[in-house]
This record gives structure tokens, sequence and C-alpha cells, in this order.
């Protein structure tokens, strides 16, 4: 039942703390994702296999069972308590995780990274789910920024690990050490996080168990909203630029520069973590200043900047010198995730309280198919057609193409703006 006013509720006493615990949960799913990342050009080796299947093993393999098994454990978190889901979770990719180390086969591997996916699946649409309930409309886009940098910073450490233990130990390592700290976050979650009561931050209170929405309750309301059609379309786009280029950059390195995984793993690390998470945080700060004149700043700002980064990244890509690449490169990444809080701010404000959980698990099914599914396949495609005509060149030039998705991005952006305010209004958001 709702009233008017807001409930008290003591799990929002300490809500910047459940924040930076949520955030400590991303930065490890990354770490457990990424690390994968770095160890492509060990394992293609070790296994003889093609760009194309690398691509399809770092993207679409991943991403299909990620984003598919994330609608029903969405379900649950509309249901139950997202706080022992998120916990499962973790355990589950954590486990996976070191058995990724312990493949003795191409098959052995997928089936373990399907397994990551699969405990990845049920953490993220909880914890946007709780930091909705523990942060009013107003005020949600900084602690969704601050959730948003968890990639960013998974790829730092994803990448130094992968990097610096692959070239120590092995790539086989690299996935035990990544692996392992997420069961002690596990034990961390259970004992320190309380379940917040839904719809709190809005003004009302909804009592936990059965009563969320489904699917067609999201299609529903993205028909009727179509800002919200337009937010997804441009999440996903922007996925393919960053899930492509993240994926792909280390073989780049190593075939165009001669550079092994543990020279270049921690500079592209770095680059990527204080970059992106700069680029995260900026892009929630902004959002919520702006905003406050205009609701419709919070996506044009997306839109100016991605644009501007667009030459930038496609120099990254021409020129010969590995530390120019670098430099340059700077920029588009710390654009490339500058969307994230933002969008994920008002995608929980144009939905219902009720399906908060399954509507970002719709909108992470759409950016991993997409974006996580798509953009390191292409690049691995094309990668694999260019190869008679430019060796080991191949992956730089196709990299190149992951402009186009991320000039449509700005676009999509730009469209959700047409009709945002009347969205939000239509759902009584008060932004």
């Amino acid at each position: 039942m709702s009233t008017s006013t807001p409930v008290r509720d003591d799990a929002t006493d300490n809500r910047w703390y459940v924040a930076s615990i949520l955030l400590l949960v991303h930065i490890f799913a990354h770490v457990d994702r990424m690390v994968f990342n770095v160890l492509i050009e060990p394992i293609k080796t070790e296994f003889g296999l093609s760009d194309t299947v690398m691509g399809l093993m770092t993207g679409l393999a991943f991403a299909a069972f990620y984003a598919l098994v994330g609608i029903p454990l969405a379900y649950v978190a509309d249901r139950f308590n997202r706080r022992n889901l998120i916990a499962a979770s973790i355990a589950v990719w954590s486990v996976m995780t070191v058995l990724c180390g312990m493949a003795a086969s191409a098959i052995q591997l997928v089936l373990a990274r399907i397994g990551v996916a699969i405990g990845e699946a049920g953490s993220n649409p909880a914890s946007h789910s709780i930091i909705a309930d523990l942060f009013e409309p107003a005020k949600r886009a900084m602690p969704m920024g601050l959730l948003a940098t968890g990639p960013n910073l998974g790829i730092m450490l994803g990448f130094m690990i992968g990097g610096l233990i692959s070239a120590t130990y092995g790539w086989r390592w690299a996935f035990v050490v990544a692996g392992l700290p997420g069961l002690l976050i596990a034990v961390l979650v259970l004992m320190t996080i309380r379940e917040p009561r839904r719809g709190h931050a809005d003004g009302h209170a909804m009592a936990a168990g059965p009563g969320g929405g489904g699917v067609r309750d999201v299609l529903a309301t993205m028909r009727e909203r179509r800002s919200l059609i337009w937010i997804v379309a441009g999440f996903s786009f922007a996925g393919m630029y960053g899930f492509g280029a993240i994926s792909w950059i280390t073989p780049m390195f190593n075939r165009s520069y001669g550079m092994s995984e543990g020279e270049i793993a921690i500079w592209i690390g770095l680059v990527a973590g204080v970059a992106g998470t700069i680029g995260t945080f900026s892009g929630g700060y902004l959002a919520d200043r702006f905003g406050k004149r205009d609701v419709r700043w919070r996506l044009w700002i997306i839109c100016v900047v991605a644009v501007g980064a667009a030459p930038f990244g496609l120099a990254a890509f021409l020129v010969q010198n590995p530390w120019a690449t670098l430099a340059l490169f700077v920029v588009p990444g710390t654009i490339a995730v500058f969307h994230a809080g933002p969008s994920f701010a008002l995608v929980q404000g144009l939905v219902d309280v009720r399906i908060r959980a399954v509507t970002s698990a719709f909108l992470l099914f759409i950016l991993n198919v997409v974006g996580g599914g798509l953009g390191p396949l292409m690049v691995g495609v094309l990668s694999d057609l260019l190869l008679p005509s430019y060796g080991s060149e191949s992956v730089r030039y196709a990299m190149m193409t992951l402009t186009i998705p991320a000039l449509l991005s700005a676009f999509c952006y730009f469209m959700a703006t047409r009709t945002l305010r009347q969205d939000l209004e239509a759902a009584g958001s008060a932004h």
C-alpha cells in the first residue's frame, strides 16, 4: 500500500555505504569478465582459434546467456530479497571464473564462461533496484554513476591481474587470482547490507514479496514512453563501441606494436580505469547539475561529448606509435561511459516501481546482445576478413569501424530528448 509521504526505512541511513559495497560488487564482476580480454592471445594460441571464434567467446557466447538469464533473475529481484540474490550471484561467477583457469579444451572454457555470465546476470538489476529505493529521483544519477564506475575499475584491475599474473605464472592462474576475492565479497554483502523497502525514495513504500511486473509490462511502458526506446537503443550502440574496443585493444597492441600482455595490460588498464571512472562520475554529476534547469540536458550532454570524442577515437587507431595511441584513447575512453549514470537513472524514473529490476534486466539484455555480443564479434569477423590484405594490422582497421555505433548512440540519445519531459511526467517522476 502506498502513502503520500516517505516511509521511514533504517536501511536508507547508510545508503552511501550500501552504494559503496554494490560498487565493489560491480568492480569484481568486471574483473572476472574482463580478465578474459587480456588473455585472448595466449588462449587463441593454445587452442588454435580464429579471431571470429575469440570474438564469439568474449562477446556473443557470454552476452547471450547473460542477457537470457538476466530477465528471469530480475523477476526474482522484483519479488524477493535482492541482497541474497546478489550474494548468490557473486559466489557463482567467482567459482566459474576459477574453473576457466582449469579448462582443458575450448569447449570447457566456453562452458565456464557461460557460468560466469549466468552468475553476473543476477547482480546488476537487483543493485539498480536497491539504489533506486535508497535515493530520491533528483539525486539518483550520481549514485547510479558511482555504480557505473564499477566496470571501469574492474577493467583496470582485470587488465592488471590478467597481464601481470599471465606474464609470471601463465594465463590459467590469472583466472584463479581474479575469481577468489568474490567469495569474500559475497559474505560481506550478506553480513552488512539490509534489504530496503521498495519505493521508499519515491515517497511510498511497498511490502516485499510477490507482485512485480514482467517483460510485457516493460514493453507496454516502452510503447507509451518513446524516450525509453531511444535510451535503450543509445545505450546499446554505446555498448558496441565500449565492448568492442576493450575486447580487442590488447590484441591490437600485441600485433601492431609487438607488445606482450604484461607490458601493455597495465597501461591500458590505467587508461581505461582512470579515464572511464572520471567519465562516469562526470556524466552523473553533470547530468544532475544541468538537469535541474532542463531534464533534457541529462541526454543532450551525452550527445555533445560523444560527437566531440569521435575524431579522437579514429585518430587513436590511425597513428603508428603505441604511446600516441594510448594518449589519444584517453578521450574516447573517458566519454565511452559518460552515458551510464544518466541512462540508468532515467530508466528507473520512467518505469513503475514494481518493474524496476526487470526493466534494468531488459536494458542489460539489449545492451549485452547488441553491445557486448555484436561489438566484439563485429571486430573479430572484420579482422579475419581483412587479414589477407592487412596481415597483423587487420584488427586495427577493424576497430576503426566502431566509430559508427558511437555516433549512432549520440543520435538515439538526441531522439530521446524529444519526448523525455512528457514521459517523465506520465511516470510521475519528479526529475
